[in-house]
């Protein structure tokens, strides 16, 4: 993918080239052929040939130099300073035997002839810097060329460039070389500038602090940039102020690695200031991944540079020796690691990286062979020359080996590495001939291409996948996480896309590209993308669209691979003809079956409303029951009462319309009747019917209210399980509710609940008001419901009687709703006290 680069990402990498010569420049210098005597010089004294370290075996070691002394003299002229002396020893050859002027540390001068030997190779430590220096840098140029115009991308690629030259030219060993007082240089002053630029990347990502945000937002962009140059000089002024010092109080300045102390402390205090605001910035994170890179990043920086600094700062401080830098260099290594790892794991600075498994197994597959090779040669290079080589039946031992021992393990390592790349094709092979067998069974269709599609993120390793069924002109989702799209626009522009080519799986990438036309799919397709969603499967029959299959990317960096493609396309063609077959077969029957359905219910549910209601002597009762369609959830009913008694009125309400409510209905009115024969205890009839219904429910519940007069007085007993509160009218006509129990969950939600029954007084002239939620709820053409309010005013200008007040607020209601189809059922029951009773 080509990336135009702005002009500041290019203005970046031009500096970069130099900085990365500069480097490039630093190790060739060390690697130069050049009479060398053995000593390392101390870059803490650059105004002295002082010796940090003499090699073992080399000319200053046998001469008898030893770390301390100071190089005054070399082949009869006084040197006092690196590019004289690399001057002077420029002028000999490997070999020769130059006499040396060393003054020790007492102040001693001496006379020392020694060899010069061979050019010294690198050691270890700086080897591994300049590792670490490049890795930083490599990585740092990636994340620019993937993101240039990221600005934080821009200032990580200077942090990076900044370790390169810190590491590669500031760590080095000192030497005599001509230029090693400039590439030293170069380290120092990377020195200066990295602490600020660690910082300011993380005040910037992996988003701006909120704090500073505020700050900018009420002081402007002008004093943010002001903030950031004070940042950056910070570390320059503080070295020109401990110079001044230094000059004026006529001492020596403080050096760590030939870098002045005092900068070391603000190259701390700097990183420790970066990682706390890391810390701070990562706690508001949103995005689950961000957050796993965010503190992976703060780990690998935290266990980088916490010893990297104790080591480079606190040591030398401390304990005035420099023994120890290097060591605080290998942990260091877990910076560009991490930073590596959670830009391939984690989609650090909005980066993907995707492998490809086929690249990937061929060079596993190139390791094992060339491994599998090598073991043959070092078996083959182990017996030659010995008594076994010569025996004459050696090659066919040899032969025995190779097939019996060599060739095994080698299948052995090499099975597992094939079940690994090639898991995915094997299982999606299973997911067909399984779907085929659970086709020919006779399973449903439909069912069966869910499971499939709710499988697939395991099949495939995904991150989710989802299906589309094409409902009423829109994609409706039945199977997929909840996050995405419940609907979905089948516009013309997107089935003209699917259609195209005849593809099965088109990549949401190259639709993208088609659809600048049309502005509607552009928008379905952003958004889709923001989802996660890389792959559009589409299922259609020669009689048109079934749906779609929205597949993401996998879940690690693998990309899925053409062949997989190819299985999964053939996968997809086998559901759509699935579906379409379960389409028509459903289109047939479902009418039929419906109208069976309606009828039957419509019947059942006539027969168990009762044509009236009645209580005990001197109570009157009236009570109405309207399904919102055909058959309803809605309901009252008359429970068995002792004696000649009759028994209280219960009103429910089914959650749950149409068909699937009249028949929980259905069953709700059996088992509160059947119950109340033998549990006269309402509390107890409450307790047992929840948990009958919570056995049959299926998710469904029963909202039940209880009504039961007493037949000694104007005492009204009544329960609540999930009703609204009743209202009572007063003789004055003022309405009030009436008070509820402490817990009135509905019948059946759970399988345990705690139901109370309350009591209060009726008095003649006074109406009980006992409702469903339907009431409520009933619409206006506009959308407005009918709501607590006018229901009370309803009740309060009725007249007292139960059947007048349930025609008064049936005819409000009607005139709301003004002919607008009923949303939900509705049931009315009103109780009041006959005056000729007391």
């Amino acid at each position: 993918m080509v990336v135009s680069l702005p002009t500041t990402a290019k203005a970046l990498l031009g500096l970069s080239a130099v900085l990365f010569a500069l480097a490039v420049l630093s190790i060739i210098d060390m690697l130069l052929p050049r009479p060398f005597d053995g000593v390392l010089l101390d870059p803490d004294t650059p105004g002295a040939l002082r010796v940090l370290d003499v090699i073992p075996g080399s000319g200053a070691a046998v001469a008898g130099i030893v770390p301390g002394d100071r190089i005054a003299g070399i082949g009869h002229r006084m040197v006092r300073d690196r590019e004289q002396a690399s001057r002077v020893l420029g002028s000999y050859e490997v070999g020769d035997t130059v006499t040396y002027f060393v003054e020790d540390a007492a102040g001693g001068l001496r006379e020392s002839r020694l060899r010069l030997g061979e050019k010294r190779a690198i050691k270890a430590p700086y080897a591994y810097a300049c590792l670490l220096g490049f890795s930083f840098f490599f990585i740092g140029l990636y994340v620019l060329l993937r993101q240039p115009h990221q600005r934080a991308a821009r200032i990580f690629f200077v942090v990076c460039n900044l370790f390169l030259v810190f590491l590669v030219c500031r760590l080095r060993p000192a030497s005599y070389s001509s230029v090693d007082s400039s590439i030293l240089l170069a380290g120092t002053g990377a020195l200066l500038f990295l602490p600020a630029a660690f910082l300011h990347f993380f005040l910037i990502f992996p988003r701006p602090l909120p704090r500073l945000e505020r700050w900018i937002a009420e002081h402007g962009r002008t004093a943010w940039r002001r903030l950031l140059v004070v940042v950056y000089l910070l570390p320059a002024a503080a070295l020109g102020a401990r110079l001044a010092k230094a000059w004026h109080d006529g001492e020596s300045l403080s050096l760590v690695s030939g870098a002045p102390l005092v900068n070391w402390w603000i190259l701390a205090a700097y990183m420790l200031l970066g990682l706390l605001v890391l810390a701070i910035n990562s706690e508001g994170l949103q995005d689950r991944r961000q957050r796993r890179g965010a503190a992976l990043v703060f780990a690998g920086s935290l266990f980088g540079l916490v010893p990297f600094l104790t080591l480079a700062v606190v040591t030398p401080s401390f304990l005035h020796s420099e023994r120890f830098l290097f060591l605080g260099v290998i942990p260091l290594g877990l910076v560009p690691l991490t930073f590596a790892y959670a830009i391939v794991r984690f989609q650090f600075l909005d980066i993907r990286v995707i492998l490809h498994k086929g690249l990937l197994y061929t060079v596993t597959t190139a390791i094992v062979t060339v491994s599998y090779a090598l073991a043959i040669a070092f078996f083959n290079s182990w017996s030659r020359g010995t008594a076994l080589a010569e025996w004459r039946f050696f090659p066919l031992l040899f032969a025995l080996a190779i097939v019996l021992l060599f060739e095994p393990l080698r299948r052995r390592i090499q099975g597992p590495i094939d079940g690994f790349f090639f898991a995915e094709r094997s299982r999606l092979q299973s997911t067909m001939l399984e779907m085929g067998e659970q086709l020919t069974a006779g399973l449903d269709h439909e069912e069966v291409v869910r499971n499939l599609v709710e499988t697939l993120p395991q099949t495939l390793g995904l991150h989710f996948a989802a299906l589309y069924l094409v409902k009423g002109g829109q994609l409706e989702r039945v199977a997929g996480p909840g996050y995405l799209p419940a609907e979905l626009p089948l516009t013309p522009e997107l089935e003209a896309f699917l259609g195209r080519d005849r593809r099965r799986l088109t990549r949401l990438d190259d639709l993208d590209k088609e659809a600048g036309e049309s502005p509607e799919l552009a928008r379905l397709l952003q958004r889709l993308a923001l989802d996660g969603v890389e792959l559009l499967g589409d299922l259609a029959s020669p009689r048109g669209r079934v749906g779609i299959v929205l597949l993401s990317g996998k879940t690690g960096q693998m990309a899925v691979e053409p062949t997989e493609l190819k299985l999964l396309a053939g996968l997809l063609s086998q559901a759509a003809i699935a579906l379409e077959t379960a389409r028509l077969l459903d289109q047939r029957a479902r009418q039929a079956e419906l109208e069976r359905e309606l009828a039957i219910a419509s019947s059942i549910q006539s027969s168990l409303l009762p044509a009236s209601v009645r209580m005990a002597d001197g109570w009157t009762v009236a009570a109405v029951c309207r399904p919102a369609r055909d058959v309803g959830g809605d309901f009252f009913a008359q429970l068995p009462g002792n004696d000649d008694e009759p028994g209280a009125v219960i009103y429910g309400d089914v959650s749950g319309k149409s068909v699937p409510g009249a028949l929980m209905m259905m069953a709700a009115h059996e088992v509160l009747h059947a119950l109340a024969m033998t549990h006269a205890d309402p509390a107890e009839l409450f307790d047992l019917a929840n948990r009958r219904l919570y056995r049959i429910g299926q998710r469904s519940f029963v909202a039940l209210g209880y009504l039961a007069g007493a037949s000694d007085g104007p005492r009204l007993r009544y329960g609540l399980a999930g009703q609204p509160p009743p209202l009572r009218r007063g003789e004055d006509g003022e309405v009030s509710e009436l008070p509820v129990p402490v817990h009135r969950l509905p019948l059946g939600a759970f399988h345990r609940g705690t139901y109370q029954v309350l009591e209060t007084r009726v008095e003649p002239g006074e109406l009980i008001l006992a409702y469903s939620d339907g009431v409520l709820e009933t619409q206006s053409p506009d959308g407005e419901f009918f709501g607590e309010e006018r229901l009370r005013a309803s009740l309060a200008v009725s007249l007292p009687e139960p059947d007048a007040a349930v025609r008064s607020i049936l005819a409000d209601l009607e005139a709301f709703a003004a002919g607008h189809p009923a949303y939900d059922d509705l049931t009315l029951v009103a109780i009041g006290r006959r005056r000729e009773a007391e």
